[in-house]
């Protein structure tokens, strides 16, 4: 919170003292609850039991925490509004309820945007980095938080494994912003833009988005840099070393970037028999949105609410499908889809062949039994949380396809929907009881639904 201070600062603005205050409480508070804590001599592992608590609480206590520089400020009238922002922040959704960015200061929107880069690679995951204490058990720890069905460390100490990985965020980062400013973005959007691409979250400081920079260098810069973000993170550690195998003969990389150039082309296409009549024009929009879409990041250069059908439901489709295992990216994951198609193909195939034995591949490994049983329950559950919270959020009257988009985009962390939560509105003007459904999606959704669910099994409480 310091360092939207300093940004207050350079400004001179009147927000200075909202992130002192609010620095200040939150520091009194961990100091309080680390006095009123005992902690062993000897720290023990981690058992998993605690790992959860500690990932569920941790990601709740960051937003609230996160929400107090909006109140202080009087950002928003009601705390509502104010957490379901900071959740939107840190879980890198980008569902907004700001009604008109642009009026507030520098500070407050580089907060806004900052939360999201910190949730982007993880706060759990930051916290093991700089915190040795964490680091015992901490591997359990980032398996709750990194996205994707399994957590590959990088080095044998997981502590170091957190730290080569936030290295690769900060150098893509840094890169990001220098290449923004080239290309004529001012220092100041280029850092915080920078913070919402590398974590695929998707604020701006813009009220319509990247598109008022009406820019195609800006544009081609972000789109790049959003698709980076959307692949495995190890993926990059490989190619800084120098392994650029790794990339290529990755099936989930190769997978994710067939998908995004198929559904590139056929936006594409139907953009141009029926919205645009220049085809450079339809491969412009339909690519960054695609992209933006695709990783769960949610900019727009333009408003994909009033395309044609086919496109917008192409659309909704990707935000269920998401960026890679091991991105900053949400929903529900590439590698998850291949298993499940293969796991259908084998069924299909059996039906012919009842005694074959036909282990699913990714690649040259073989996929065990426990992982895709894993998968198919998350994929079940994924779709059943998203059915309920539609239905929760109609029965206050919001109308079926704000809903349905409404809930894909928070359990997704995609940012805009359609219709009242389309690209050129927002989430502000939905109930109070929607917005508390919606936030509790988005911390589902970042936290791949399991993390939190398990404590509301009875066992989980027993000794």
């Amino acid at each position: 919170m310091l360092i939207p201070a300093i940004c207050s600062l350079i400004y001179r603005e009147n927000d200075l003292w909202v992130f002192l205050v609010s620095a200040s409480f939150t520091s009194i508070s961990g100091f309080i609850l680390e006095r009123l804590t005992k902690t062993p001599e000897k720290l023990e592992e981690i058992e998993r039991k605690d790992g959860f608590f500690i990932a569920s609480l941790s990601w709740f206590a960051a937003s609230i925490f996160g929400a107090i520089p909006f109140m202080l400020y009087g950002v928003f009238e009601n705390p509502i509004d104010a957490i379901f922002e900071s959740v939107s922040g840190f879980t890198t959704t980008g569902a907004s309820v700001m009604k008109d960015i642009e009026i507030f200061p520098h500070g407050i929107l580089f907060w806004r945007n900052f939360t999201q880069w910190l949730g982007g690679m993880g706060i759990i995951l930051l916290a093991i980095a700089i915190l040795p204490r964490l680091a015992v058990g901490g591997m359990q720890l980032m398996a709750l938080e990194v996205p994707g069905p399994a957590t590959e460390k990088l080095t044998p100490k997981i502590a170091e494994t957190a730290k080569k990985l936030w290295a690769i965020y900060l150098i893509l980062s840094a890169l990001q912003v220098v290449l923004l400013f080239i290309a004529g973005m001012s220092l100041y959007d280029s850092i915080v833009h920078t913070f919402t691409t590398m974590s695929t979250g998707g604020y701006s400081t813009k009220n319509i988005s990247i598109g008022a920079y009406g820019n195609p260098l800006i544009e081609v810069i972000i789109l790049v840099f959003m698709f980076i973000a959307g692949a495995n993170f190890v993926l990059h550690y490989w190619l800084f070393k120098g392994d650029f195998k790794k990339l290529s003969g990755d099936p989930e990389f190769r997978f994710y970037l067939f998908l995004n150039m198929g559904a590139i082309l056929f936006i594409t296409l139907d953009l141009w028999m029926r919205t645009y009549p220049s085809l450079p024009q339809a491969l412009r929009f339909a690519s960054f949105q695609v992209v933006s879409i695709g990783t769960t990041t949610g900019y727009a250069t333009d408003n994909f609410d009033l395309w044609p059908s086919f496109s917008k439901w192409l659309l909704l489709i990707l935000m269920f499908v998401g960026g890679c295992a091991g991105s900053t990216s949400g929903a529900i994951k590439n590698i998850r889809i291949m298993i499940l198609f293969k796991k259908g193909y084998r069924e299909i195939y059996k039906l012919i062949y009842p005694k074959a034995v036909l282990p699913i591949r990714i690649g040259k490994k073989v996929a065990s039994e426990d992982a895709i049983s894993s998968i198919t329950t998350f994929f079940l559950l994924y779709f059943f949380i998203f059915l309920v919270g539609t239905l929760l959020v109609m029965a206050e009257g919001v109308p079926i396809i704000t809903a349905i988009s409404a809930c894909a985009a928070t359990i997704g962390n995609v940012g805009p929907g359609l219709e009242q939560v389309g690209p050129a509105l927002n989430y502000a003007d939905l109930p109070g009881f929607t917005k508390i459904v919606l936030s509790l999606l988005m911390l589902l959704g970042r936290l791949e639904l399991f993390t939190i669910l398990v404590l509301f099994v009875p066992a989980f409480w027993k000794q």
